[in-house]
C-alpha cells in the first residue's frame, strides 16, 4: 500500500495544483527496530526493511501526463521464536497509468499496479497481486487541495480496499506544510532555509506468499499490518537530494502467518470482514523503530 503515498505526492506536484511546487521522483529508505520481543516469549527478533521507489512522469499534452513507478520493498525478520533463521520477504512492482486534467479545478489519476510479493524462493502465481488506484484531486485555492479516491489490491488474504480522503495545505509563507488523509499524514515546518522538522504517521498493509510451509504441510502466506508514527529532520545534502533521519514507534504491529486458503471476506482499510483466520505464528510486541531516507526532489 506504500505506492499510494508516492503517487499522491506526485499528483500534488503536477502543474494543476499550485500549492506544491515539487515532485518526489526517487526514494531510498532503510529502517531497523531494536530487538523486538515475541508476545509471552523470551525470544526476540530484529526487523529490517529496505524500500526503493522511482517515479517517471512524462507530459503528453496539456491535459494528460503518463506515470510509471518502479518499487522494491524487502523485509527481514524471524517469523516465529521457534525459527532460528530470519526470513526475507520481498515485493517487486510496477505502477503505470496517467493523470488527466478535467478542468482548472479537477484532475484524476488512474493507475494499474501489478506486483510479485513473496519470499522469492520460488516465484509462483500465488505471489502475483494486481491492484489499481483512482485518485481525484480538487484544487480549492493556491494553498489548499482536497483528495478523494480508492485503492484496490488482490492481497494474499483476499480483496483489499482502501477509501482515500484527505487534504494538502501549504502556508502562504511556504514554511508550514500539512498533508492529512484517512490512512496517513505528514506535518512539517521549515526551521531554517535548509532544515525541516516534522512528524508523519502511516497505516500500512501488505502480504507475501511463502514458498515452503513453516508451520505445517499446507501452503502459507505472511500478512503485515502496522501503524507507524515518526518524528524526523530533513536536510539537503546536494541540489535536489535530501536526507531524512526518523525515530518512531509502531502503534500497532501485526506480523501473522496463515494457511494459503485461510482468507477474509473483504479487507477494508484497517478492518477485515469475515475474519475467522487461524494465526499460525507467535505475534510480535509493539516497539520503537528508526528510519533513514534519501529523497530526490525535482523542483517545478
Amino acid at each position: 500500500m506504500r505506492i499510494i503515498f508516492q503517487i499522491v505526492f506526485f499528483v500534488l506536484g503536477t502543474p494543476l495544483l499550485q500549492a506544491q511546487n515539487y515532485i518526489d521522483l526517487a526514494n531510498l529508505s532503510y529502517s531497523i527496530t531494536p530487538q523486538n520481543q515475541f508476545e509471552d516469549r523470551d525470544a526476540q527478533t530484529q526487523v529490517e526493511e529496505v524500500e526503493f521507489q522511482f517515479t517517471f512522469p512524462q507530459v503528453l499534452d496539456d491535459k494528460n501526463t503518463f506515470i510509471a513507478n518502479v518499487m522494491l520493498e524487502s523485509n527481514a525478520l524471524r517469523l516465529d521464536p521457534e525459527l532460528t533463521q530470519r526470513t526475507t520477504l520481498t515485493s517487486l512492482g510496477l505502477a503505470f497509468g496517467f493523470n488527466h486534467k478535467y478542468s482548472d479545478k479537477l484532475a484524476i489519476t488512474y493507475l494499474v499496479i501489478p506486483k510479485i510479493a513473496s519470499d522469492l524462493e520460488h516465484i509462483t502465481s500465488q505471489g502475483f497481486q494486481l491492484g489499481g488506484l483512482a485518485l481525484a484531486t480538487l484544487n480549492r485555492n493556491e494553498n489548499l487541495n482536497y483528495k478523494i479516491g480508492l485503492y484496490a489490491n488482490t492481497e494474499a488474504f483476499g480483496l483489499f480496499l482502501v477509501p482515500y480522503i484527505g487534504f494538502y495545505y501549504l502556508s502562504p509563507s511556504k514554511r508550514f506544510e500539512a498533508y492529512i488523509t484517512t490512512i496517513n499524514g505528514d506535518i512539517n515546518y521549515m526551521l531554517t532555509d535548509k532544515l525541516h522538522i516534522g512528524g508523519d504517521v502511516n497505516g500500512l498493509t501488505s502480504s507475501y506468499a511463502l514458498a515452503n510451509p513453516y508451520f505445517g504441510t499446507s501452503p502459507e502466506y505472511f500478512a503485515k499490518n502496522t501503524t507507524e508514527f515518526f518524528v524526523y529532520l530533513r536536510y539537503p545534502i546536494s541540489k535536489g537530494l535530501y536526507f531524512k533521519a526518523k525515530a518512531g514507534y509502531a502503534i500497532t504491529r501485526t506480523h501473522k502467518v496463515f494457511e494459503q486458503d485461510d482468507k477474509v471476506a473483504l479487507g477494508l482499510s484497517l478492518f477485515y470482514l469475515g475474519d475467522d483466520r487461524n494465526q499460525l505464528n507467535t505475534p510480535l510486541q509493539k516497539g520503537a523503530l528508526f528510519k533513514f531516507e534519501l529523497l530526490y526532489r525535482f523542483q517545478l
